[in-house]
């Protein structure tokens, strides 16, 4: 029973919308029916008034739009284009295509607002369920509910399993909560975060509660950056659609001549040959036709209705386009560079071999003890396994270029680069290993050096080979660690080409000269010193919404997880979207042609133009819609 009532309700709820969202449509169609009806039993012998009645209803939206335009002086447009065809059907008597064009122009009108309405929908309902109020732990230990607009950087949060984190911070919590991530980063997979680990608003506890200290204001979360992209999205136009629009500027006027001409030339020769019959009305509702079919509305909605659907699908995948001619130019895209660190590795180290002994890892962790660098934090870790008493104290310590220099005991030490080492006079023997290598020398002397090797991401090597599949040709890694780190990686990883030890404005240039080669460059990177690189790149992606905000300020697009692998997903859809644009295109003006040569020849009728144009616009969309539905 209760079944049966549901269904009930959502059929009553659907059929009231449709009756709410179309009201002057259902009554022109209504009264348009009656008509046909009336007029074929001859009820009514004039019935031009009764369908100047029934057009009313759809006619105020047309004309409301074309005397807007035409207060800007802009004479040339669809609207024209929509009332000259509705006039000139009522002076030659032909009353029900009359009121059709404009009926079928508006039901095609309102059902592509909501296809954009839709697509827009999609591409923001992560952020639909975003809470209204967040918990923050106040000195005292109470809790209270306040907006999260409100909630400063440094508060105490508090989310119970299930409930959305509303601000970027860190686990306060002292134990380890597992989070789904789907909303930001696309994962399916949840993520364990640890101890003062990063949580991005967007997260959802899963096992446990989370205390998160906030670490960004509202307006500078990770779902604001997002907001702002999609919100900048909307406004940056591709490359086909910024064509279409100048195309557009002198499509109608050449439209309404050609019509003209339509009429005025056979009306010229009867007027130079006597045994030229012209009837004005064959000929006015030829070019009645070129009008009507004429109308690009099909190309006007479709194309820009196609790139917003590609963003939203791309962001239900986890990649956030600023813009549609971003993932356009990614069709393009023959050459991928990529940074190291953060983009190809996990930028946590693990130390795989120290030389000199015990007694070196020690003095690396005690001048390191301080450090938060990902190098220091893993010599500290695997210091942390040797004997109690084993790390002794440093002092004195001093940061230099490529390391530090200080005191262990009555020995002065260097730990770092060897570099470092041989700036001060120290001979440092050829490399252990093919890793990043921190070395140690005690007293002008080389003791050893630890070798730390940084994790490849997972899949890593299989998103490569199938963006080779994809036609990207070379893929080439820069970074600014060692020579021998960057090939171990770049080897692992299936690139091309290397380049080590740059600094941000070598990996700059490399990315300039590459596209003065004549390559379509995309890069890809997470930190400040690869913001240069995104902003030279045609197009840059930043990895990671966790990735610094000048990386992300710099970059056209942003992997909003830490892994690569969706960035195939994003190249896979710029293809198709170009592939559904090109049959859009393709199938509107074929049609449109066809009808225009048979309108001229007197075969096509007004509502044959009616469906060259709002029909075939209505398939474009339907089209668009279905064949993006699942993109990736």
């Amino acid at each position: 029973m209760s079944c049966q009532h549901c269904h009930h309700n959502h059929t009553h709820s659907h059929k009231s919308g449709f009756l709410k969202k179309y009201p002057a449509e259902l009554l022109t169609l209504a009264l348009l029916l009656a008509g046909v009806l009336l007029g074929h039993f001859h009820v009514l012998a004039d019935m031009w008034w009764y369908y100047l009645v029934a057009l009313l209803p759809v006619a105020g939206p047309v004309v409301s739009g074309a005397v807007g335009q035409w207060r800007r002086l802009d004479f040339f447009n669809e609207y024209t284009l929509m009332l000259l065809a509705t006039v000139g059907a009522f002076i030659i008597g032909e009353y029900p295509e009359g009121v059709a064009v404009l009926l079928f122009y508006s039901i095609g009108e309102k059902l592509e607002d909501d296809a954009s309405d839709k697509a827009r929908g999609r591409i923001r309902s992560l952020l639909d369920s975003m809470p209204d109020m967040v918990t923050v732990v106040t000195p005292a230990g109470a809790e209270r509910q306040v907006n999260p607009r409100e909630a400063a950087v440094g508060d105490l949060t508090v989310m119970r399993p299930g409930d959305r984190v509303a601000l970027d911070g860190v686990l306060e919590s002292d134990y380890d909560v597992d989070f789904d991530t789907s909303a930001i980063t696309g994962e399916s997979v949840p993520r364990n975060v640890a101890p003062g680990g990063e949580v991005l608003a967007g997260y959802i506890p899963l096992d446990r509660e989370a205390r998160v200290r906030v670490t960004h204001a509202y307006a500078d979360s990770s779902m604001s950056r997002i907001m702002r992209m999609i919100e900048d999205a909307a406004s940056r136009k591709s490359e086909p659609e910024t064509l279409l629009r100048r195309i557009t500027r002198w499509y109608t006027p050449a439209v309404m001549v050609a019509a003209a001409l339509l009429f005025a030339v056979p009306w010229a020769i009867g007027l130079l040959d006597s045994g030229f019959a012209f009837d004005w009305r064959v000929w006015f509702e030829r070019s009645l036709v070129l009008l009507v079919c004429s109308c690009p509305c099909a190309l006007v909605v479709s194309v820009p209705l196609s790139y917003f659907s590609a963003l939203g699908a791309a962001s239900r995948f986890g990649v956030l386009f600023k813009g549609s001619r971003y993932l356009d130019s990614l069709r393009s895209v023959d050459t991928l560079v990529l940074d190291k660190t953060g983009t190809l590795t996990t930028g946590r180290f693990s130390v795989s071999e120290v030389t000199g002994g015990d007694r070196v890892l020690a003095i690396a962790a005690a001048v390191d003890a301080g450090s938060s660098h990902p190098l220091a934090v893993a010599i500290c870790g695997a210091a942390a396994s040797l004997p109690p008493g084993s790390v002794p104290e440093a002092t004195d310590l001093r940061v230099v270029p490529h390391g530090l220099v200080g005191r262990v005991g009555d020995a002065d030490v260097l730990v770092g680069s060897r570099t470092l080492l041989a700036s001060r006079g120290v001979t440092v023997p050829d490399a252990a290993a093919d890793s990043s290598e921190v070395c140690v020398a005690i007293d002008g002397v080389f003791a050893g050096a630890v070798y730390l090797d940084d994790t490849v991401k997972d899949g890593t090597a299989a998103t490569l080979a199938e963006l080779r599949s994809l036609g990207v040709e070379n893929i080439m890694v820069l970074s600014g660690d060692r020579d021998a780190a960057v090939a171990r990686v770049a080897r692992e990883a299936g690139a091309d080409s290397w380049r080590g030890q740059l600094l941000p404005q070598q990996k700059h240039d490399a990315v300039e000269q590459l596209r003065r080669q004549g390559h379509r460059v995309a890069f890809v990177g997470d930190g400040i010193n690869d913001a240069p690189s995104l902003a030279a790149a045609d197009v840059g992606i930043a990895i990671g919404t966790g990735g610094t905000d000048v990386a992300m300020e710099s970059a056209d697009a942003v992997i909003t997880g830490n892994s690569l692998r969706h960035l195939a997903d994003a190249f896979r859809l710029s293809r198709k979207i170009r592939r559904v644009v090109a049959m859009n295109v393709s199938l509107a003006i074929g049609v449109k042609l066809l009808v225009m040569v048979l309108g001229a020849m007197g075969v096509a009728t007004l509502w044959a133009a009616v469906f060259a144009d709002t029909g075939i616009t209505l398939v474009t969309v339907v089209w668009t819609l279905l064949a993006l539905r699942s993109a990736k």
